[in-house]
């Protein structure tokens, strides 16, 4: 778990790191809004555009992070889990409640990841005489959402048996 922690702060370091670097280089109104083509179909103030990342980014260390390690006690109450008399039993109840935080935060180093390149597309957009949005984000989407299928799969699978 300390290891995943490291990586989720070295991420949200690096995004905060791509915000500092490139807010002063792209131009005051930025294309933020693309249409399935890549074609800008929205625009916004530089400033918006970086307040919109950053609240995107604490939304998403208090999702990730704060609920997991705050909400979840460690009698594992509110939890709504198939199962929940066998795998909040003592002695299961450490492994379980550990198991949420973990996973939690591999959703949340995904999420990460996937700001820090959409914004990195955006930013190399606007650097175009004519703003275009690369199609690698339609390979970082699909791989993303691969990701949010598996996770659930496991995640359902995990708890949906006893032993």
């Amino acid at each position: 778990m300390k290891a995943l922690q490291t990586i989720f702060t070295a991420l949200i370091i690096a995004a905060v790191v791509q915000t500092i670097y490139y807010y002063p280089r792209v131009p005051n109104v930025v294309a933020s809004h693309f249409d399935g083509l890549g074609d800008p179909n929205g625009w916004s103030s530089k400033a918006v555009f970086f307040g919109i990342y950053a609240a995107v980014l604490l939304l998403t260390i208090f999702v990730f992070v704060v609920v997991p390690n705050r909400f979840i006690n460690p009698a594992g109450k509110g939890l709504k889990i198939p199962n929940k008399d066998y795998w909040l039993a003592p002695e299961r109840q450490h492994d379980t409640i550990q198991f949420f935080r973990t996973y939690f935060m591999y959703f949340g180093i995904v999420n990460t990841l996937l700001a820090i390149f959409v914004i990195q597309l955006v930013i190399q957009a606007n650097f175009k005489e004519q703003p275009r949005l690369d199609s690698a984000i339609m390979w970082a989407l699909a791989l993303y959402f691969i990701f949010v299928i598996v996770w659930l799969i496991r995640f359902f699978i995990k708890f949906r048996r006893t032993s």
